[in-house]
């Protein structure tokens, strides 16, 4: 009997294994930029049809060396041909769960700092025809501390067969290699924006400026370039609007779940669990264990001296000093968008949308309806997990798990997916739509028909949770049912594909329209719901929910969200105060709002007892 249970654990471990496939040069995927010929390859679909795809191409020179902690330096491909078929390195960065779909264990430091390269996807059909194609350029998330430009969470699927449209995925550094602050790093560079702390900001903007320069070889369109990323490249994205140096490189932008936060100088350089401060006498105490404390401080004040020993850590040396976040799905913690005057403007993101200092382009901002859920999913805090003395045979015994206190699980859920959609939607929706010209839409993914698996409610527990809606986005391969990944496939319900494929489609549809001209209703697909913009001018304040048939399907709702609203429901419901305490604590951390800002709240809300 053990040995056949045991049997049965291997093949779903098995079965829960993927791989990054690879794979092969092939001529009738090439193009020529110069005297180059780059050739990609041909990857073809369940159907038959074909898509070409470029992996690996260089946008900017290896940031190693001299160049770590610096601006993208321009590069230009050389040689008779280059070999776009194998994919790219990853960024540096510490692995989690969802590299899994990509056959990559969690929790290992994996890639290199020789990362700079983006990747174009085109189906046969629209590579052929006579028109040039909208451009839509993702940028992926994972907190800018973890994420792949390749990663089949967004490759795989059918959005690129489906649509006429050249998709680009970008890589940018990550972390501590992509955001890091030391005055005087750089002081005697002649490049001004060496001056920046916001290198991974540099690598998307200079991503940007190849394909601007590049992409028509390609069928694609610069003149037509829509961005759009979620999470962190939702935040990327906002980003991006604020900054003067990317005015010109895209016409409009779709943010998926992302916030408008930032993280201080101050922050960068000083926090006692993530600042540059602490990380460089850490590093110090452990490559030199037998200086003092004041021996350390002596070396820390010694700029060069300081600077050379940053410049000769190992990046394994430099990621391991970042430790993981509990609340954030083992992203590690590292200050990253941070406001320095050079690339971001001083006053944020936040100050930047709020007083209307950003590009007037046409925007799409939206959330899930259940965004923490992903994280609240496997936190000890939530949850319990009792076959998790049984992980050691298959890790999806870890998977099985029930919430501690089911009606907290699910209002902390509430509340925290309502702050998030309030900063993330409605608050970039009326700054923008009361202070620019172009349309501003918004919208709320709702979907949650995960099925009941191991009799574990996935639709309870996870639901219409942070990232949920990629897969409907990018139409994927888990969601046609054609993954080999047990883990992703086990979050649709086979008996519901047909819907879900139908809502997959319904969203391509909108963000395709969307990318063609800036209307998500009309060309090249005539839409059943109008997607109404939202209009704080007119007191228009709406947004699109998107769901299945099977639910509320898609359909127009108000807006009725206020920062005192979600406050004062919070404050009424039937959970202890310190749940209540909880819960407020975590909506403000490293939020967009001032100290005196929270401080006022805390004040204010249960009579400060939130402040003990």
């Amino acid at each position: 009997m053990i040995t056949k249970i045991a049997k049965i654990l291997l093949i779903l471990f098995f079965l829960s294994s993927t791989h990054l496939i690879a794979h092969e040069k092939d001529e009738n995927a090439s193009v020529k930029i110069g005297e180059t010929i780059i050739t990609g390859t041909v990857i073809q679909n369940s159907n038959g049809e074909n898509m070409l795809a470029w992996f690996s191409i260089p946008f900017a020179k290896p940031p190693v060396g001299e160049l770590r902690w610096k601006a993208p330096r321009s590069f230009e491909i050389t040689g008779n041909e280059l070999d776009a078929s194998n994919l790219p390195n990853h960024c540096v960065q510490v692995s989690n769960f969802y590299d899994e779909i990509d056959g990559i264990e969690s929790n290992s430091i994996i890639g290199s700092e020789d990362c700079l390269y983006l990747n174009i996807f085109v189906s046969e059909k629209a590579m052929n025809s006579n028109k040039k194609l909208p451009v839509m350029f993702w940028i992926h998330g994972g907190g800018n501390t973890w994420g792949y430009s390749a990663s089949n969470l967004f490759t795989d699927g059918d959005f690129v067969f489906d649509h006429d449209i050249v998709l680009v995925t970008t890589n940018y550094r990550l972390g501590p290699f992509g955001w890091f602050h030391y005055e005087g790093l750089n002081e005697n560079s002649s490049e001004p924006l060496d001056q920046t702390v916001n290198f991974g900001t540099l690598d998307t903007i200079k991503s940007l400026e190849w394909v601007n320069e590049n992409i028509s070889y390609f069928n694609g369109d610069p003149e037509n370039i829509t961005i759009f990323g979620e999470s962190a490249g939702g935040r990327n994205v906002m980003t991006l609007m604020t900054t003067s140096m990317s005015e010109g490189l895209f016409q409009r932008g779709i943010a998926q779940s992302g916030y408008l936060g930032s993280d201080s100088l101050d922050f960068a350089k000083n926090d006692p669990r993530s600042g540059s401060d602490g990380f460089i006498n850490n590093r110090i105490k452990m490559l030199y264990p037998e200086l003092s404390n004041s021996q350390i401080k002596q070396f820390m004040n010694d700029k060069d001296k300081t600077i050379e020993f940053l410049r000769n850590l190992t990046s394994d040396e430099i990621i391991s000093y970042y430790r993981m976040r509990n609340d954030a799905s083992e992203l590690i913690d590292v200050p990253n968008v941070i406001p320095d005057g050079v690339v971001i403007p001083e006053k944020g993101i936040y100050g930047a949308f709020r007083d209307g200092e950003v590009h007037d382009k046409e925007m799409i901002f939206g959330t899930t309806r259940d965004e923490d859920k992903l994280f609240m999913f496997l936190n000890d805090y939530f949850v319990k997990k009792p076959l998790r003395f049984l992980s050691w045979l298959w890790p999806g015994f870890d998977m099985y798990v029930q919430p501690k206190d089911p009606k907290f699980y699910d209002l902390y859920a509430k509340y925290m997916a309502e702050s998030w959609k309030y900063g993330a939607v409605d608050l970039p929706s009326r700054f923008l739509s009361s202070t620019q010209k172009s349309n501003i839409y918004a919208y709320r993914f709702d979907w949650d028909e995960q099925p009941t698996t191991f009799g574990v409610p996935l639709n309870k527990l996870m639901g219409a949770a942070h990232g949920m809606e990629i897969g409907f986005v990018f139409k994927s391969s888990a969601l046609k049912g054609e993954s080999d990944s047990y883990i992703f496939s086990s979050i649709y319900d086979a008996e519901n594909r047909d819907t879900d494929l139908k809502l997959a489609d319904e969203i391509g549809e909108y963000w395709v329209n969307f990318a063609y001209d800036g209307n998500p209703n009309e060309n090249p697909y005539s839409k059943d719901v109008e997607w109404l913009n939202w209009d704080a001018k007119t007191d228009e304040e709406r947004f699109i929910v998107l769901d299945s048939v099977n639910d509320k399907g898609i359909a127009m709702y108000n807006a009725t969200l206020s920062a005192d609203s979600i406050l004062q429901g919070l404050a009424s419901e039937a959970l202890t105060v310190d749940q209540k305490c909880a819960t407020i604590g975590e909506m403000f951390n490293r939020t967009t709002l001032t100290e005196e800002e929270v401080d006022d709240i805390y004040l204010t809300f249960l009579n400060g007892k939130c402040l003990n």
